[in-house]
């Protein structure tokens, strides 16, 4: 398989049709794909569209690209989630995918919405959708979704839509192998990634589905200057919500975080809590060094970020998802699919 290059959309703060216009943009200049995280809100208070509806607008104004979001199975009953997919594939010629993994509690706790065994709700919302995308009847008697004699009268047009699995932990790594049309993980050092990949390959065993075409795909923070310091700088000033703390752990360090910061991560943050947001931030400064962030994540010049991303290739990546913090990100861009992308093709 050819590496592939896919791109984050600029959420959030861009403005719906901005955000359209960069899935043309993006595809004009050689890209793979572009990844929609599917949030209700995020950690920065700015504006949050609702993604299948930006991806929508996209695949009309696109020919090539493919385009996607990564989510959730929580929030959307799988029959809705099926039915919008299947839609969205014809209106793009076939070119939508999803990727769901276990969720953020900032999309769901204050909206009511139940987060509770992820893991096995993922499966069962995954094997809906694909019983109603066979275009037969489907009875599904399960733990969390009930179907009698269920109608999808709208399949894709290659049969199924494309779905990856995000996944960092042993079991959902079985289940990304097993289920999934492409396993997608977080930042992480090459070595961790060596590992977990060789689980990921114990669930391809069991796999009913055709893998010859099985896509590993990493989510990379990713900034690009002239200057390497410059660079390193705005991943800096995230790093808290960059790294995660159970894979710092398989990474071999051996950080003794405070009680009081015990239990802080991406998925487990609160916008609207500004002490809990206010304790995320001192974490990050307090244990993340500059040593360990440079084994999560991508920076320099072009360079730089040509040998880095090498050495993910090397150790089984075949599909970038590239998250851009450069500090000018318009010169990042050209630079990226210009000289860095390109080298590759």
């Amino acid at each position: 398989m050819k590496t592939k290059f896919g791109i984050v959309a600029p959420l959030p703060g861009v403005s719906v049709k901005d955000l359209i216009r960069f899935a043309k943009k993006s595809e004009d200049a050689g890209l793979d794909s572009v990844w929609y995280p599917d949030h209700i809100l995020f950690m920065a208070k700015k504006l949050t569209p609702e993604v299948w509806s930006v991806i929508t607008g996209a695949s009309v104004v696109t020919e090539r690209i493919h385009l996607g979001a990564i989510g959730d199975p929580h929030r959307m009953h799988p029959a809705t989630m099926a039915h919008r997919l299947a839609t969205v594939d014809h209106i793009s010629d076939g070119r939508v995918f999803s990727c769901l993994g276990y969720g953020e509690k900032m999309n769901l706790d204050n909206y009511g919405i139940e987060w509770n065994k992820a893991l096995s709700r993922l499966k069962e919302s995954v094997e809906v959708m694909r019983g109603l995308w066979s275009g037969d009847p489907t009875t599904h008697n399960g733990q969390y979704y009930n179907l009698q004699d269920a109608e999808m009268r709208i399949s894709p047009s290659n049969g199924n839509v494309p779905v990856y699995i995000a996944a960092t932990g042993p079991n959902a790594l079985k289940t990304a192998g097993s289920i999934g049309n492409g396993w997608v993980t977080n930042a992480m050092p090459t070595w961790v990634y060596e590992k977990k990949s060789e689980t990921v390959n114990k669930g391809i065993e069991t796999s009913l589905i055709k893998q010859d075409r099985f896509e590993r795909a990493m989510y990379v923070f990713l900034s690009i200057a002239e200057d390497k310091d410059d660079a390193y700088q705005t991943l800096d000033n995230i790093k808290h919500a960059i790294i995660w703390p159970d894979v710092i752990e398989d990474a071999g360090y051996k950080l003794d975080i405070a009680e009081q910061y015990r239990g802080l991560s991406y998925t487990s943050i609160m916008p609207n809590d500004a002490q809990m947001m206010t304790r995320f931030r001192e974490m990050g400064q307090k244990y993340y060094t500059r040593e360990i962030l440079s084994d999560f994540v991508v920076y320099g010049n072009a360079d730089d970020v040509k040998k880095r991303l090498q050495e993910y290739i090397d150790s089984g990546v075949n599909h970038f998802i590239l998250r851009d913090f450069s500090p000018d990100l318009e010169y990042s861009f050209n630079v990226l699919t210009k000289e860095i992308i390109s080298s590759f093709k």
